[in-house]
C-alpha cells in the first residue's frame, strides 16, 4: 500500500493542479505568451451577434500533462528502502521545482484589461500576442471588459495590474482619492464616430431621441455628450440608453432600438449594416486623447521593474504594428472571428496609420487630460482644481522608452 501511496502521490504531483503539470499547463494558453482567463463577473447586456467570435469566448487548451513516466526506472518487485528513497527524493525535488515555477509565474504574471476587442484588436493584442510581453519577461493575459468603468472597478479591486482604457474614468477617480496613475498613452487621437440611422441626417436631428452609450461616464457617454454640446444641444434633450458594446450598439442602430452611438469608426466600412455617419471624433473633438496604460500607485512603488517592463512591451508592439499591416489584419480577424473578406480590419489599420491615431512613445499630453479635466468639471462629475499631473508618473515611460529603443 505504501508503494502505491508514493506512486499516486507522484503522479498527482506531476500533473497538477497546484502547478498545472510539468509543461506549464494552465488555462487556455494563447500564441506569444498571452493567456485567457474569463474577466471577473460582469453585468451582461446579451451576446453579440453582429459579429462571429467579438468579445473573449475563446477555445481554451487543456492542461498539459507530463511527459515523464514515474514507473521508469522500477525494476524491484517490492518496496526496497533504496526505491523507496529514490521515489521520496524525487517527489521531493519535483514539489521544490513546482513550488519555485509557481512563484516566478506569479510574480512575472501581469493582468491587462482591455474593451470587447473590434476592429483594431490587432493593434491592441499585439504585445500579448505577438510575444513582445514574453521577451520582457512576462506572462500576460488579457482580459476583456465592456466598458472602462468595469475596469477601473476591477483594476481598484485587486482583479487588474493595468487596462489600458480613457482617462475618464481615472481622473474621475483620482480626483476623489483613488490611488491610480496614467503611465502612457498609446491613442492620443480619437477613432469614433456618431453613427445613425436613415431619418437622421445631423446632430440637430438628435434631439428627442435617444442615444446609446455602453455605461454612464464612459468614453462613449462623454464623446457622445460633448458633440452634442457642440450642436447646442443638451444632454437633457436626449435620452442615453446603455446599450453595452461598440457592435452591440452598431446592433442597436441598425435594429433603431436606438437612434445613434458612438462607436469606432471602421463599423462604417460594412456596407450591409447601412449605418449614416453624422460626425467624426477626431474632427469635432482634436483634443479627446482615446486611450492610456492606467494601474494603481501601489503597483508602482512596488512592481516597478514589471510596470517598465509591460510598457516597454506595449511601446515595441505598437512601433512593430505600424509597419507591419499584414500581421496586424490577421490578427484582428483571428482574435475577433471576422471572416477574410470582412472589410472591418483593414478599415481600421487605415484609420489608425492615416490619422496618427497610434503614438507607440506613449506621450503623456497634459494639456489635453486638463482639457479633459474641464469638460468632466462642466458637467458636475469632477472638481476644477484638480491638476492631472497627480495621476501621472512620467519615470516608468522614460525608463520603458530607454529600454524599448536598446
Amino acid at each position: 500500500m505504501r508503494v502505491r501511496s508514493i506512486r499516486e502521490g507522484a503522479a498527482r504531483l506531476l500533473r497538477g493542479p497546484s502547478c498545472g503539470g510539468i509543461g506549464g499547463g494552465g488555462r487556455g494558453v494563447g500564441r506569444g505568451g498571452a493567456r485567457w482567463q474569463d474577466p471577473p463577473p460582469q453585468p451582461s447586456v446579451g451576446r453579440n451577434r453582429l459579429y462571429a467570435g467579438f468579445g473573449h469566448s475563446r477555445k481554451r487548451s487543456k492542461p498539459a500533462t507530463a511527459d515523464f513516466d514515474w514507473r521508469e526506472g522500477v525494476h524491484a518487485a517490492g518496496p526496497t528502502l533504496e526505491w523507496i528513497g529514490r521515489i521520496a527524493h524525487l517527489f521531493a525535488t519535483i514539489a521544490f521545482a513546482c513550488v519555485s515555477t509557481t512563484a516566478l509565474h506569479a510574480e512575472d504574471r501581469w493582468r491587462h484589461g482591455t474593451v470587447v476587442p473590434k476592429g483594431d484588436a490587432g493593434f491592441i493584442y499585439m504585445a500579448a500576442e505577438g510575444g513582445f510581453a514574453k521577451v520582457e519577461g512576462l506572462d500576460l493575459k488579457m482580459l476583456a471588459f465592456q466598458n472602462d468603468t468595469l475596469m477601473m472597478k476591477a483594476l481598484i479591486a485587486g482583479e487588474l495590474d493595468s487596462y489600458e482604457g480613457s482617462p475618464i474614468s481615472p481622473l474621475i477617480a483620482g480626483s476623489k482619492g483613488a490611488d491610480v496613475k496614467i503611465l502612457g498613452c498609446a491613442w492620443p487621437k480619437l477613432t469614433y464616430s456618431l453613427f445613425s440611422h436613415d431619418g437622421i441626417d445631423t446632430i440637430a436631428d438628435l434631439r428627442g431621441k435617444k442615444i446609446g452609450i455602453s455605461a454612464p461616464g464612459s468614453l462613449p457617454d462623454l464623446v457622445a455628450r460633448a458633440m452634442l454640446k457642440q450642436a447646442g444641444i443638451a444632454p437633457s434633450d436626449v435620452s442615453f440608453v446603455a446599450a453595452g458594446s461598440d457592435p452591440e450598439r452598431v446592433r442597436a442602430v441598425t435594429a433603431k432600438t436606438i437612434d445613434a452611438a458612438v462607436s469606432t469608426s471602421d463599423f462604417a466600412a460594412r456596407a450591409d449594416l447601412k449605418l449614416k455617419t453624422i460626425a467624426i471624433a477626431s474632427d469635432a473633438l482634436p483634443q479627446f486623447t482615446r486611450q492610456c496604460v492606467i494601474t494603481r500607485g501601489d503597483l508602482v512603488r512596488t512592481k516597478r521593474t514589471q510596470l517598465v517592463a509591460f510598457v516597454a512591451a506595449e511601446m515595441k508592439a505598437y512601433g512593430f504594428a505600424l509597419a507591419h499591416r499584414d500581421t496586424v489584419v490577421a490578427l484582428t480577424r483571428r482574435i475577433t472571428g471576422l471572416p477574410p473578406d470582412d472589410p472591418v480590419a483593414d478599415v481600421s489599420y487605415r484609420e489608425v496609420v492615416e490619422h496618427r491615431a497610434v503614438s507607440p512613445a506613449m506621450e503623456i499630453d497634459l494639456d489635453k487630460l486638463h482639457w479633459l479635466r474641464d469638460l468632466l468639471a462642466e458637467d458636475g462629475r469632477m472638481g476644477a482644481k484638480f491638476d492631472p499631473a497627480a495621476l501621472t508618473d512620467p519615470t516608468i515611460r522614460e525608463e520603458a522608452l530607454m529600454r524599448a529603443n536598446k
